[in-house]
């Protein structure tokens, strides 16, 4: 099998925002307790409560940006239980209470979540719930993070609670889920409720970085009717005068599953690639209804949510945590699919987080009490670092399509998945190959400049791409790096089958 790929450095798309590598973590699960949160007096090597092995592990792939409390968990949270002397917090009902039966013991609350982001050097981003609380408690959450110290009462309290120095939290989500779970707003109404809340607290900080709840996607289901609503709203209602901007627009997209987690046949593994390159058609559709609306794009298009969605209860590993799935190489590379697009349409989109981080859904760890695994997913994020505020080029990829049923039509999927960036003299290529069990040949021709020499290539791949790494077989999937002794303005590799792959070249 042989393709080709077009790098064009001269047509540059736009700086891919280091946010499109987030992060998203909820109290679901075992995503916060155990996953995150073991507490200071711990037989687990901790910082301050928080896993050491996990720090030590995003360090190394650069967070830029984390996404807390929720999801629906934040439907239903009050900032306040999660402050103040651990042992005096009160125990609430969880949001998914009637799904695993566990409640919230609010150790882990909004100190616990800056001090984990700085730990990691991440950005917090705080999504905070209008669907139970007043627009009051919104603004009041966002001074008890951000005012100087002892300025007012709420800083003071902050202070109280262990930390004198603001939180400096510049990304507020204002709602989650509003079409369904955080309200079953109608867009219009949800649209009026944002202007509300976002009214009240940019009264309190005018830099303050607002997302909007924007449309559940899905195939079959890509909700642009909301967008498209609640931008009408939006601008049929503006006030006089200039209106109230706001940052970003946020869509969720879960690809789902084809088969289980675990259990797949070939046609399943491409009808699960070909669901998670359908998230280039959602930023394409999204993106050119908001263009209507906001033909300058000083509004972000933003992923809050993505991922692989496998079956309830199936697959789990031995905790058996909700929605606790294994990642094996096809979720792999959905994950380095995705991130190809984002990267090939950073002039759209500004930030994007996988969900979740860890013991849930589409993970980049799993744990057990004292035990701790990247699954394959981290090694993707971990390949595609240095895209991170590179300058996207163009990638014109000839290849060939794999033809495959789903249900009783065909669909169609290319066999390679590519995206190209510039920083510096570095040009960085990732590059997926769809294929279930052919390797392919690939010319990538360099157009625009004189030489260049791959100076490291990174290979992600299984012997059996049903694979996975669990607690017995921690490194069954690792990365593979070497350098081959290739230079010019054409370079020729093989790309393994059903792998991700990062080449690294530098510009002479």
């Amino acid at each position: 099998m042989i393709g080709k790929v077009y790098v064009v450095i001269p047509e540059k798309i736009g700086v891919i925002n280091p946010n499109i590598y987030g992060h998203f973590i909820e109290h679901l699960g075992g995503v916060i307790y155990d996953g995150i949160w073991v507490g200071e007096d711990s037989k687990i090597p901790n910082i301050g409560g928080i896993r050491r092995d996990l720090i030590d592990a995003l360090c190394k792939i650069n967070p830029p940006i984390i996404r807390w409390p929720g999801g629906c968990f934040s439907e239903t949270y009050s900032w306040r239980d999660g402050i103040g002397p651990r042992d005096k917090r009160p125990v609430t009902v969880n949001w998914w209470y009637t799904k695993d039966g566990k409640l919230e013991s609010n150790q882990f609350g909004t100190h616990e979540f800056i001090r984990f982001c700085r730990s990691v050097n991440a950005e917090p981003y705080i999504a905070a719930n209008i669907a139970s609380i007043p627009p009051l408690e919104v603004r009041n959450w966002i001074e008890y993070c951000n005012f100087p110290a002892n300025s007012t009462y709420l800083a003071g309290l902050r202070a109280e609670n262990g930390d004198l120095k603001p939180f400096n939290v510049k990304y507020w989500g204002l709602g989650n889920e509003n079409w369904g779970g955080g309200g079953n707003f109608t867009p219009e109404d949800y649209c009026t409720e944002f202007r509300r809340v976002a009214t009240i607290v940019k009264s309190l900080d005018r830099e303050l970085r607002l997302i909007a709840c924007g449309a559940g996607c899905g195939i079959g289901k890509d909700d642009t009717e909301w967008t498209r609503r609640f931008f009408e709203k939006w601008r049929d209602t503006a006030p006089p005068g200039k209106p109230i901007q706001f940052y970003g627009y946020a869509i969720h997209y879960y690809c789902g599953t084809a088969g289980t987690a675990l259990e797949f046949d070939i046609n399943q593994w491409y009808e699960l690639l070909y669901k998670a390159s359908y998230m280039e058609d959602i930023i394409k559709r999204h993106r050119k209804i908001m263009d209507i609306y906001d033909p300058e794009r000083k509004i972000n298009l933003i992923v809050d949510e993505w991922g692989c969605w496998h079956p309830d209860g199936m697959d789990l590993t031995k905790t058996k945590n909700y929605l606790q799935q294994q990642s094996t190489m096809r979720d792999a590379l959905c994950a380095g699919i995705t991130l190809n697009i984002f990267n090939n349409h950073s002039d759209k989109v500004a930030m994007a987080n996988i969900a979740q981080m860890v013991n849930c859904l589409q993970s980049l760890f799993l744990t057990e009490e004292e035990k701790f695994v990247l699954t394959p997913n981290y090694f993707v994020f971990d390949m595609y670092k240095g895209h991170q505020n590179g300058m996207a080029v163009k990638s014109i990829v000839e290849t060939e399509d794999i033809i495959f049923p789903v249900g009783d039509k065909e669909a169609r999927l290319p066999v390679l998945n590519c995206s190209s960036s510039i920083k510096n003299d570095k040009l960085t290529i990732t590059i997926v190959n769809n294929h279930f069990d052919s390797p392919c040949e690939v010319r990538f021709i360099l157009v625009g400049i004189e030489d260049v020499k791959v100076i490291r290539r990174v290979t992600l791949s299984a012997e059996d791409p049903h694979m996975y790494n669990d607690f017995d077989n921690p490194d069954r999937i690792k990365p593979i790096e070497d350098r081959p002794e290739i230079s010019g303005k054409e370079i020729v590799l093989e790309i393994p089958k059903a792998s991700v792959n990062l080449i690294e070249s530098k510009l002479i």
